[in-house]
């Protein structure tokens, strides 16, 4: 399976770095699709890296605001702050803000982590993040973003996460995460198309179960970026908007985890719907 894959990647890079021919225009991009701000950066960083150097086109598109509750409260002292003295921010906050404010932080932070990984084009979709409220709806509107995209770039890779798997080591396992799920239904209802699905949540098991169809190693320079993304969910300038929300909320959890672990995990269409471990 490697071989296949270096080998497609080898083909594109030669297609888009001969100018003026028919070929390198006809060569479609990679579309990643994040259902939140961060897991780009947690699962997909290094295979963004990857075709970028194969020279493919890059485009990265926002699945939802990324509301979250727990970090307004977390903000504005109604919450403790689950960092204590790890808190780039001193642990005890007070800061007024409402939903809104937290959407535009955790937005920052995806379209800097963005520009760390050198995605050509960022796509914000700004629509809620309603699986939880409306599972149904949330897989059309996925669903209809990807055939979007299909038509405007026909024949471009698809990558979503693998939300049949994504549910935190130690939880029950067919309780995946609703908007991550919501992600993996909609490419399933799409036969035909090229589909890659990345396991997020596969940093919060231990390294000997972090299994898939298909481990990608990094290189140095692709995990170097990784985690240059990644600090950018954990950097602190309130004066500019940026509370260090992704840290706030899976910092120790999730993406210290995958700053340590220079690997990513890719499941391909058919695969298991939960984990096995």
């Amino acid at each position: 399976m490697e071989l296949s894959r270096r080998k497609a990647l080898a083909l594109g890079a030669a297609a888009a770095l001969a100018p003026g021919t028919a070929q390198a225009s006809s060569v479609p991009p990679a579309i990643f699709y994040s259902p939140h701000q961060d897991d780009e950066s947690l699962a997909m960083a290094g295979s963004i890296r990857e075709h970028k150097e194969a020279g493919r086109r890059m485009i990265l598109v926002l699945l939802s605001r990324g509301e979250n509750g727990g970090l307004l409260d977390i903000m504005n002292g109604v919450a403790d702050c689950p960092l204590g003295q790890n808190c780039p921010g001193g642990g005890s906050h007070s800061f007024g803000l409402v939903q809104d404010d937290i959407v535009r932080g955790r937005t920052a932070e995806f379209k800097a982590a963005a520009q760390r990984l050198g995605v050509d084009r960022v796509v914000i979709r700004d629509r809620p993040d309603s699986a939880w409220g409306d599972y149904a709806g949330f897989v059309r509107e996925v669903r209809d973003t990807i055939l979007e995209f299909e038509a405007r770039y026909p024949g471009a890779s698809h990558k979503l996460v693998n939300g049949y798997r994504d549910v935190i080591h130690g939880h029950p396992p067919d309780e995946p995460n609703l908007t991550h799920k919501a992600c993996r239904e909609a490419a399933e209802g799409l036969p035909g198309l090229d589909f890659r699905f990345y396991w997020v949540y596969g940093y919060t098991y231990p390294q000997d179960q972090r299994t898939a169809d298909y481990v990608l190693p990094l290189s140095d320079k692709q995990f170097a970026r990784r985690r240059q993304a990644l600090a950018e969910y954990g950097r602190w300038d309130p004066s500019r908007g940026r509370y260090a929300l992704g840290y706030h909320s899976v910092g120790p959890l999730m993406i210290d985890p995958a700053a340590a672990d220079p690997h990513e995990y890719i499941d391909l269409p058919g695969s298991a719907r939960y984990t096995e471990q």
